[in-house]
């Protein structure tokens, strides 16, 4: 848009250690940080909400856990309204930093309402804000880092995203609830402030890679000509003339930037999509009866239901290796093999059901197990649908505009998740309410094990990919039907 064009515009000088701020390791690990700090501000106030509702809001003992689930759900909301708005501005705007920016400005405005706020409304007003900023982030950091990385490497980089992501999650409560119990409220949202504003410097220190092609050159590998096996230079497509002497024209449709109603027509798109949304709604039916269960069942108390979570995010520090098995694989064998493999791990957890000490092994084990599996998948879907995109661009280039539509179809995938975080608690609950904690984890099994049979007609390794292109027009109509 015309406002971040000015606000970003370009000069003659290059930008102070230009290298370095654009460089691929400075911005993913920038990104990273987006995304730890999103997810370290949710968390960080969930143990400290209960207790504000009452001291702050006025809220009556009795009705804090409604109140306190009505928050969540309104970030959750939020953020599914927000993410296709988001999506589009970030694909016809001058620049993603414009917009990425601005979601910190969110994300700063609902934590200064959470600080001094005396009221419900109020509190859910700063829910909605952290909400929509969440969406902006989340996809604004992805479609910045689509735009740096090497297509080869994607999933390895995102793999590094989704460990900050997981370290936010989990550190949040903890630090949270430390740093409430030893130094008060407002102490805990000065360690906030104090992580917005390291994040903010290092956003505003980034450097787009479109922006700094002016003035660095381009890598060898993005070279419009080629050299071939003999050591000869070949020109590009538009180079090459016919026997008229004419150069080759291939049709194009005409251009539009929104894109998710073409997204959505694509099979590999929906798998993806219902993917995402399986695997977020396996961990918020944890989120919601895990800690009630370890309770009901070991007599543990809200620390020991807190900590019963670090098993299932171990993993997640293999979330690099994952992506690049995707990069290699491609996302066909690792999501089939990480939902496979989910699917008896949850179903296994019916046989947790006394309070003995073998009893706590095996549930440590399965809950680590399962986080492992479910880690595995995770960076595949994303790199379907770039993968998925590429596709498209090359049917149609320019098709989505001059920007494509990487950030529409993050969006997609942001809406997904937090649909699959909106059902799971209500879906678990659910379940273990009226028919217990085995009938459950054997329900999400089956449906992880259901999951993991679509995910055979997503893409194979990129070398393969090439030379199957028959193969994936022939499964497309199969799954259209």
């Amino acid at each position: 848009m015309a406002w971040t064009k000015k606000i970003f515009q370009l000069t003659d000088r290059p930008p102070w250690l230009l290298p370095l701020r654009s460089s691929q390791l400075f911005i993913v690990t920038t990104i990273s940080l987006s995304m730890f700090t999103d997810l370290f501000l949710y968390a960080m106030i969930v143990p400290v909400m209960p207790r504000a509702l009452i001291t702050r809001a006025g809220v009556p003992f009795e009705d804090r856990e409604y109140w306190n689930s009505v928050l969540l759900v309104s970030e959750a909301v939020s953020a599914l309204v927000a993410s296709p708005i988001f999506g589009y501005v970030l694909d016809v705007s001058g620049t993603r930093q414009g917009p990425y920016l601005f979601g910190l400005l969110l994300l700063f405005a609902s934590m200064v309402i959470l600080t001094v706020a005396h009221s419900v409304v109020w509190y859910v007003m700063a829910r909605v804000l952290q909400g929509a900023a969440t969406a902006m982030v989340s996809v604004a950091g992805l479609a910045i880092v689509t735009d740096t990385v090497d297509k080869r490497n994607l999933g390895e980089m995102l793999g590094y995203i989704g460990m900050a992501m997981t370290l936010g999650f989990v550190s949040g409560p903890l630090l949270g609830g430390l740093v409430y119990q030893v130094g008060g409220f407002y102490w805990v949202f000065g360690m906030a402030f104090a992580v917005v504003a390291l994040d903010f410097f290092l956003r505003l220190a980034v450097v787009e890679k479109k922006v700094a092609e002016r003035w660095l050159p381009p890598p060898d590998s993005e070279r419009h000509s080629q050299v071939n096996e003999n050591g000869t230079e070949q020109p590009d497509y538009g180079a090459i003339t016919n026997g008229n002497g004419h150069h080759p024209v291939k049709e194009v449709a005409p251009t539009t930037a929104f894109a998710l109603f073409k997204l959505l027509q694509k099979p590999r798109i929906l798998i993806s999509l219902w993917a995402v949304i399986v695997g977020a709604l396996v961990l918020s039916a944890f989120d919601a009866t895990l800690p009630t269960f370890v309770e009901d069942t070991f007599h543990w108390n809200s620390f020991g239901a807190g900590l019963i979570f670090l098993p299932g995010t171990v993993a997640c520090v293999f979330q690099p290796l994952f992506g690049y098995l995707s990069d290699r694989l491609g996302a066909r064998v690792v999501a089939f093999t990480g939902f496979a493999l989910l699917a008896p791990c949850l179903a296994c957890l019916r046989f947790v059901e006394s309070n003995t000490m073998t009893d706590k092994v095996i549930l440590c084990i399965l809950l680590a197990l399962a986080g492992m599996c479910n880690d595995l998948s995770e960076p595949a879907q994303l790199v379907e649908v770039q993968r998925v995109l590429d596709e498209m661009e090359e049917e149609n280039p320019g098709g989505f505009g001059e920007k494509g539509a990487i950030a529409q179809a993050f969006s997609l995938e942001n809406m997904a998740h937090f649909g699959g975080l909106a059902l799971g608690p209500m879906a678990g609950g659910f379940v273990k309410f009226h028919y217990g904690w085995k009938v459950m984890t054997l329900s999400l099994g089956v449906l992880c094990a259901a999951t993991a049979v679509p995910m055979l007609w997503l893409s194979g390794p990129i070398e393969k990919d090439c030379g199957t292109e028959s193969e994936d027009a022939e499964r497309e109509p199969l799954l259209a039907q």
